[in-house]
């Protein structure tokens, strides 16, 4: 598909089926390809073989002298199979097909679709659509695209599957100075996918970031190779994504008939693949800009100067929710910082070089060089306005004092503007000729940026290998039944659990505590009873003979009528310290997740958790730990010791192996508790489905 859909984003001949002057759809498109300034050979259709906009035109599809790379299609549903059909047969071999009426509208508009589907794979066509509003290249001047938007040239590549999003992204790319090599609108996805755009961007030596709207991933395998050489290539992905809310996957089948999946799981795959997720048009063109601009840091601290105090106060309020850090300056500097800024002011950071710096447009070259030699800071950024033609000298001065600063790192970033303001073409060319690749408008989407940039950054410079799709065992020949055969089988397979008993009667359920010891616990033993403690099936801290006899007999008591019953399972009471839920599921898409979180009845309280597409490792499942809002926990609380982490992931690991044993049947193994002592993790519960 790729091969193809190279052909066509660059085609060199192309036609317009169902030119009319009035189809606004072919007129936009036609005046497109006048203002992309498009050398190639164009051919209209139609119909009445009325002249379009000044050019003559062919009476039908199968007119067409081909070989033709594109064809724009714009005529009513029910004509486009035979249209495409015929057009094929005349030599044509991509299609972009803005005509709607196919999925997006229920039934029997997927069934048309997916004739249509089937009707490009069977001819070999490349098909972008339908329900599609086609593509712009802004690098070799090809636009078979219904809008019509004012774009610079550039770097930053867009694949939307909306018409509208990808129209408001290329807006915004533009007010914000950010140039376009590509404008890529999908529609319904029936041929090519976002997936395959993704994939063409990735390779594409003009594209140096990626902007994604997306409601589905119809091919996942594709989409995490491709997500996978843009990580190595240090290629940033950006993306929008629908069906973060329930109500928002509603609306997402009624658009282009997506079914979305779970969107925490496509953020746990997000963080895997390198892909940086954020929430607004705004936040994804900072983000790419700085991320494209400066690369990947070592360090995630950043430093910020500003003219403005009170830009560095708002500035820092907004950090610490985003996640993004202003540490102090390191003592190795200070006595350096001191030295510059004695006379107007203190290294806080941010700094505030305040009004001296108009009046010695040097202090940010001084600065920037300084905090060059401090290691806690990865990136250091400076809060200035974009240049409009109205300012006194000293703004360029400025420009070029920050510039010069940035002479021993590595690259140099954009400035930040303290509010969402248009990058003019005069901005642009004052920050070019200062040696400044640009601006990032407002501190809101600085913050987002910069937040984006430390997760990006970390995951880059990992340099492991993307772990998705984990591949299962075959099914075993047999599948452990009930609660206490499942912890037995876990514990064959490495996994440490908690030692029991299963008693058939009360004097067994006597015997086995006075050979545990006391205090101990029962659970009823029944395999069809998921939650025992719902029905009464649990007895905590039984201390002597007597205690477990009443509770044996307790448990039975409160089984309801019909249920089969093994007994009850006699276990050591343990005082651990902290509990958690290890649960692996499956998704339909990315195959089976991991979840981590505080396990008994926080989990559901609290909804604290985190999730890694399996295989994992030890290294992955404690940066996961780490990443839970309850982390501080396992340092050490109210005297308890800290907890040995590199254990409580080799129990998780083992958990995770033996759900891969279960084979390509296991729906859900789910640990809960996993219990958390000092030095060890054992599984006290388990539920197979």
């Amino acid at each position: 598909m790729a091969a193809d859909l190279a052909r066509m984003l660059r085609a060199r001949r192309v036609a317009v089926i169902g030119a009319s002057e009035r189809n606004p759809f072919a007129a936009s498109v036609i005046r497109n390809l006048d203002h992309f300034g498009f050398r190639g050979d164009v051919q209209l259709v139609n119909p009445r073989g009325e002249p379009v906009a000044g050019r003559a035109t062919l009476r039908r599809a199968g007119a067409l002298e081909g070989p033709i790379d594109a064809a724009f299609v714009c005529v009513p549903s029910d004509q486009v199979i035979p249209t495409v059909e015929e057009a094929a047969d005349a030599g044509v071999t991509g299609f972009v097909v803005v005509s709607s009426g196919f999925a997006e509208t229920g039934a029997d508009g997927a069934r048309a679709q997916e004739q249509l589907r089937a009707l490009a794979g069977r001819t070999g066509v490349t098909l972008l659509g339908p329900n599609a509003l086609g593509f712009a290249n802004y690098v070799d001047g090809v636009a078979l695209c219904a809008l019509e938007r004012e774009n610079r040239r550039g770097s930053f590549g867009i694949a939307s599957v909306s018409g509208s999003v990808g129209g408001y992204l290329a807006k915004v790319a533009h007010l914000r100075g950010v140039g376009l090599s590509h404008m890529v609108l999908a529609g319904n996805e029936a041929g090519t996918t976002i997936s395959d755009v993704v994939d063409f961007l990735v390779d594409d030596p003009d594209t140096r970031s990626i902007g994604v709207f997306l409601e589905s991933i119809y091919d996942p395998h594709l989409f995490a190779s491709a997500a996978e050489r843009a990580m190595r290539a240090h290629k940033p992905i950006v993306m929008l994504k629908a069906g973060a809310s329930e109500n928002t996957a509603r609306l997402a089948m009624a658009h282009t008939g997506a079914l979305v999946g779970d969107d925490r799981v496509f953020d746990a795959v997000a963080r895997e693949l390198g892909i940086c997720r954020v929430t607004s048009y705004e936040d994804m063109i900072a983000t790419a800009m700085l991320l494209e601009k400066t690369g990947p840091r070592a360090s995630a601290g950043v430093a910020m100067l500003t003219i403005s105090g009170g830009s560095g106060e708002i500035a820092s309020d907004l950090a610490e929710p985003a996640g993004v850090s202003f540490p102090p300056f390191s003592d190795a500097i200070r006595p350096e910082l001191d030295a510059i800024v004695s006379g107007f002011g203190q290294t806080h950071n941010p700094l505030d070089v305040t009004g001296a710096a108009l009046r010695d447009t040097g202090l940010w070259e001084r600065l920037l060089k300084t905090i060059a030699k401090d290691e806690a800071i990865g990136l250091p950024l400076c809060i200035w306005d974009v240049p409009t033609g109205a300012e006194a000298a000293w703004m360029a001065e400025t420009l070029a004092s920050i510039a010069r600063g940035y002479a021993g790192y590595a690259c140099v970033p954009p400035v930040i503007s303290t509010v969402s303001e248009t990058v003019s073409d005069y901005g642009i060319q004052a920050l070019a000729e200062a040696g400044i690749p640009g601006a990032i408008c407002g501190l809101h989407p600085a913050m987002a940026a910069l937040a984006a940039h430390a997760r990006w950054s970390e995951r880059v410079l990992d340099m492991r290998p993307v772990q998705l799709f984990a591949a299962s065992d075959a099914m075993p020949a047999s599948l452990p039944r009930g609660e206490r055969a499942l912890l037995d089988w876990l514990a064959v397979r490495g996994v440490p659990v908690t030692p029991g008993v299963i008693a058939g009667n009360a004097d067994a359920a006597m015997f086995a505590a006075d050979a545990i010891g006391y205090p101990v616990a029962l659970k009823l033993a029944a395999a069809d009873v998921a939650h025992k403690s719902e029905i009464g099936g649990v007895r905590l801290g039984l201390g002597d003979g007597a205690a477990v006899r009443a509770g044996f007999d307790a448990i039975l008591n409160a089984v309801p009528n019909g249920v089969a019953v093994d007994g009850v399972v006699v276990s050591p009471m343990r005082d651990h310290q902290i509990e958690l839920i290890v649960s692996i599921s499956r998704d339909p898409v990315w195959g089976l997740m991991l979840a981590l979180g505080l396990g008994g009845i926080w989990v559901e309280l609290l909804g604290d958790s985190v999730l890694l597409p399996l295989p994992v490792d030890g290294a992955r499942v404690v940066a996961a730990l780490h990443r839970l809002k309850a982390a501080p926990l396992f340092a050490g609380a109210r005297g308890r010791p800290p907890v040995d982490l590199d254990a409580v992931a080799t129990a998780v690991v083992a958990i995770a192996n033996a759900a891969l044993a279960l084979g390509p049947g296991l729906t859900a193994l789910e640990i809960n508790p996993l219990a958390i002592f000092a030095d060890r993790a054992e599984a006290m519960d388990a539920l197979l489905v």
